[in-house]
């Protein structure tokens, strides 16, 4: 008889953070009042496209308790991670998602780790995958019974109203088009060790379609 055990290489963690009811009911509306009060008019969204904010949302003070509940979870992940650290928001930024709008596939360059608050989901507008970043993973792809997590390129993730999901900022990750007869609205947001700034660039990213807020007195630095 001989013994026989799998060893899992190189695992990619992802953070799944269910805040409850009595905690994202009151957040949510004041996220959706705050960008009503930054958007002046909103813009078109061409066919496809999502409508985001700049990447300064964790300065004002409308988004204090999101940002704060951000710093709460990064402060557990890289707890269990064993980094300690110091970090910091690099970015935060609102995403809009119109019917037919999607993410296209992508990562976040100099940043540690990424994540993704939901304000507003339905049902049609509800996910979010990741792909695995593995590329000779699918060079040989026979049939399966079921795909798992060894025979899987792509996970799909259910995106609901008050989940909080985070994951390294190299994973590759997208939207699927929104289907929904709803806007769908999140808040993503990024984290670095200030420590490493004199070592690597500054986060490259900015949003391709984007509004400034009208005003900027209500900033408050809250990391």
């Amino acid at each position: 008889m001989s013994n026989s055990k799998i060893h899992n290489l190189f695992p990619t963690p992802l953070w799944i953070v269910d805040f409850e009811e009595e905690v994202f009911t009151p957040m949510n509306q004041e996220i959706e009042v705050g960008l009503e009060s930054l958007i002046e008019h909103r813009p078109t969204v061409p066919p496809g496209s999502t409508l985001q904010t700049d990447t300064d949302l964790y300065e004002f003070e409308e988004f204090a308790e999101i940002t704060a509940l951000i710093g709460t979870s990064v402060k557990g992940a890289l707890d269990f991670l064993e980094i300690e650290e110091p970090f910091e928001i690099t970015g935060c930024w609102a995403n809009i998602n119109p019917i037919g709008s999607v993410n296209t596939p992508h990562t976040h360059p100099n940043n540690y780790l990424s994540g993704v608050y939901y304000a507003r989901t339905d049902e049609g507008s509800d996910r979010i995958f990741f792909s695995d970043p593995r590329p000779q993973a699918s060079i040989i792809s026979p049939p399966v019974k079921e795909d798992n997590i060894y025979t899987g390129n792509e996970v799909s993730v259910e995106a609901k109203i008050g989940r909080l999901i985070m994951f390294p900022a190299w994973l590759t990750h997208g939207v699927p088009a929104n289907q929904s007869g709803k806007d769908r609205i999140s808040i993503s947001f990024n984290i670095m060790f200030p420590s490493f700034g004199g070592q690597i660039s500054k986060p490259k990213w900015s949003p391709s379609l984007k509004f400034r807020p009208h005003s900027n007195n209500n900033k408050s630095k809250l990391l």
